[in-house]
């Protein structure tokens, strides 16, 4: 590209213009043939700092795919890039030979579960980072972390992952699988097990301590395919559920009093989500609460009569520890909210949502097996 279009876009202070610029500036500094120096990688990097917040997520996340694997750009320019939003780090935190071990420990402890999940991914992992990834990661990173056979671990990391990931059939597969391929891997995850790991972890303990990996494995994988077979199940069960209450075979009230009389609260807040279209992690992250106020919006939002609420809010209640009585205050505030105002209310949330879902690191759909349904009980 010539100068003087360089000159004329960088001029031009548009959105348009700064995303123009971006990408002639990119196109020129990877070209195949051309093999930066120093200078010319802190020019490339000084120049898209300045106009990265400028321009769009998906130009930062071009840019990213860009660099993500080469050692010819800037590195204050990667590490601005690995701490941005979720879809613009991602490849950087997978692949930039840029990034050392404290940059990773770093931004495993800073930024949420979708910037770990891609460390986790990484060909290679030092026992600083996988220290953190198994103290802080949620079970996704576990078993991401568990099955990379580049990842190395301290004994305090291998005591982190067994104390509490060490329960889960898919990181008890890929420790016995890496147990019974390594030596040296088997005797550190023996000498990890306490007393304490011993009673917890059972059958899987007692196999890996007689040094059976291989039956370990076999025994996990057995209890992988009987969890999906379960789940699908479940999820069989929630989605009938659902049919009925929008087509008008049940009344929610039917439902949710029958699924909190059995405990299934996980059940009942799925089918909130939706019904009201919102996600499932951010309405159970709402309704479990120490305050538990937001029980009444968001179920004076739907169908649900007073009888469906009190048993909900009652199991509710229960969960976080408050006492059953708040129960009752609870019911006369639901009868006193207008419907209106509470539907108003779920449709800025609703909005809000939108606008957010695709930076959010722990993006998550209302339902796990099906789509969000275009028309539902709340309006």
């Amino acid at each position: 590209m010539p100068v003087s279009k360089l000159v004329e876009l960088a001029r031009d202070r548009s959105a348009k213009g700064r995303t123009a610029l971006v990408k002639a500036i990119s196109d020129i500094f990877f070209q195949e043939t051309h093999i930066p120096g120093d200078i010319e990688k802190r020019l490339f990097g000084d120049v898209v700092a300045r106009i990265l917040d400028q321009v769009a997520d998906e130009i930062r996340a071009d840019i990213a795919d860009q660099i993500a694997r080469s050692e010819h750009v800037d590195r204050e320019l990667v590490l601005t890039l690995a701490n941005d939003d979720a879809v613009v780090a991602t490849p950087i935190l997978q692949m930039s030979p840029l990034l050392y071990d404290d940059d990773l420990v770093q931004i495993a402890r800073t930024c949420g579960e979708t910037h770990r999940s891609a460390i986790a991914g990484r060909p290679a992992l030092a026992e600083a980072v996988t220290d953190v990834l198994t103290e802080v990661g949620g079970p996704d990173v576990l078993r991401k972390v568990a099955a990379n056979r580049g990842a190395r671990f301290s004994m305090a990391g291998l005591g982190h992952l067994l104390n509490r990931g060490g329960q889960d059939p898919e990181v008890q597969r890929s420790l016995a699988e890496r147990g019974r391929d390594e030596d040296g891997f088997a005797r550190n995850l023996q000498t990890s097990l306490t007393d304490e790991l011993r009673t917890r972890l059972g059958a899987f303990a007692t196999l890996v301590e007689a040094g059976r990996f291989e039956e370990a494995a076999r025994r996990a994988s057995l209890m992988i395919e009987e969890g999906m077979k379960e789940n699908a199940h479940r999820q069989l069960e929630r989605d009938a559920l659902y049919d009925a209450v929008r087509e008008g075979r049940r009344t929610l009230d039917s439902v949710m009093s029958e699924l909190a009389m059995e405990d299934r609260l996980g059940d009942c807040i799925w089918l909130l989500a939706m019904l009201l279209r919102l996600e499932e992690a951010t309405l159970k992250r709402s309704l479990l609460h120490s305050d538990v106020s937001a029980v009444v919006m968001l179920c004076r939002a739907t169908s649900m009569g007073t009888q469906g609420f009190c048993a909900f809010s009652r199991l509710i209640c229960k969960r976080v520890g408050r006492n059953e009585s708040e129960v009752s205050t609870l019911t006369e505030a639901f009868s006193r909210t207008r419907q209106e105002d509470a539907r108003r209310t779920v449709l800025m949330i609703r909005e809000a949502q939108r606008s957010r879902i695709g930076k959010r690191d722990d993006a998550e759909t209302p339902g796990k097996s099906r789509a969000t349904p275009a028309a539902t009980v709340a309006a």
